[in-house]
């Protein structure tokens, strides 16, 4: 009895100060009620958040590596850029994942409104990881169809000036988002205590959406689509390389090097795009849903809990993602591994 009145207070607490602003703990004949979406939370965040912890380590390997490999070649700072994106990535998720853990713990901000707050980090790091194994995706490509001018094409410079450009494009399309809210002090009726809120009163609803939708949904979809086309390229070229290495005679043993060198780029990207498809398809599936159906959104009373709940699913996804890369550059990357083995374990090359 008391845990309905708690969350009945809460509810009116957030729909009287927020306005219209998407609440997280719908009152009203609920697809999924809080304390569903509260057992949900409990068996899948704890997950999320292994995850996450394994993938700031892992990213901070990664990102150390890569920056002793050295950043002369266009490669190693792209993987060094979407090191940097996946461990930033990650660390968001896993603020977002913990906030539900502090709903009753009477902190001087609500947890709905932190949660809203590092949603901003995600959504930035989220898209730039997107832009960043496009880059990739698309200099192999590069490097099949264009062999004499890929190094012209993604020079170091280039690639620099490309990531630039990203930051510069999603920082110039999310800004809107924060013009229509502010923070404002006001008394909690839990705890008759002052606390900081999102001030949703200005709150303009087609700014927050266009926003969002210029700066996460399309980049997001955009590069699913081509990260899905090049990885279906490259498998498709990787087999014809292999049938045809197969029917041909008489290569010297320097070429033969060179093709199994490039063979393990190939599968490294293909391997790195596959993990992305996978990590960003539930969310590019909502994004469709969305799309089509329009009351799928959490400020709907019917599906707030539920909707809510689906984001946890996508964090579990999208944080898995950003965090395995680092055994595909163990196991395709010979360099990488010995690097790995100089810094950490202090053996000579």
């Amino acid at each position: 009895m008391e845990k309905n009145h708690r969350d009945e207070a809460i509810s009116s607490f957030i729909n009287n100060s927020a306005g219209n602003r998407p609440t997280m703990l719908p009152a009203a004949l609920p697809l999924m009620t809080y304390d569903q979406f509260l057992v949900f939370h409990l068996c899948v965040s704890p997950i999320t958040i292994a995850i996450c912890t394994f993938g700031i380590f892992s990213n901070t390997v990664n990102i150390v590596v890569f920056y002793k490999m050295g950043l002369t070649s266009a490669s190693n700072i792209s993987l060094f850029s979407l090191a940097i994106a996946d461990a930033c990535s990650v660390s968001a998720i896993l603020l977002i994942s913990f906030q539900e853990n502090f709903y009753d713990s009477h902190l001087p901000m609500t947890m709905g409104d932190v949660a809203l707050l590092t949603s901003h980090a995600f959504y930035f790091f989220s898209a730039m990881c997107s832009w960043i194994t496009t880059i990739i995706s698309m200099e192999r490509a590069c490097c099949i169809i264009y062999p004499m001018k890929v190094k012209q094409i993604f020079t170091p410079r280039n690639i620099c000036a490309m990531i630039t450009a990203m930051v510069i494009y999603q920082i110039a399309t999310g800004f809107p988002k924060s013009l229509t809210t502010g923070l404002t002090r006001t008394i909690s009726p839990l705890t008759n205590k002052t606390i900081t809120i999102f001030d949703f009163s200005k709150f303009d609803r087609y700014m927050y959406t266009t926003s969002q939708f210029i700066s996460f949904s399309v980049p997001n979809l955009i590069c699913f689509i081509i990260a899905l086309v090049a990885t279906i390229f490259f498998i498709v070229n990787f087999k014809q390389s292999r049938q045809l290495r197969k029917t041909m005679s008489g290569s010297g043993e320097k070429s033969d090097k060179m093709s199994d060198k490039d063979a393990r780029l190939i599968r490294l990207v293909i391997l790195i795009c596959i993990i992305y498809i996978v990590g960003t398809a539930p969310n590019t599936l909502l994004f469709l849903l969305q799309a089509t159906y329009r009351p799928l959104n959490r400020a709907v009373v019917y599906i707030g809990n539920f909707y809510h709940a689906l984001t946890i699913v996508l964090n579990f996804f999208q944080a898995t993602a950003s965090s395995v890369n680092i055994f595909v550059y163990f196991r395709l990357g010979s360099k990488f591994k010995e690097t790995f083995k100089v810094i950490f374990l202090c053996k000579a090359n």
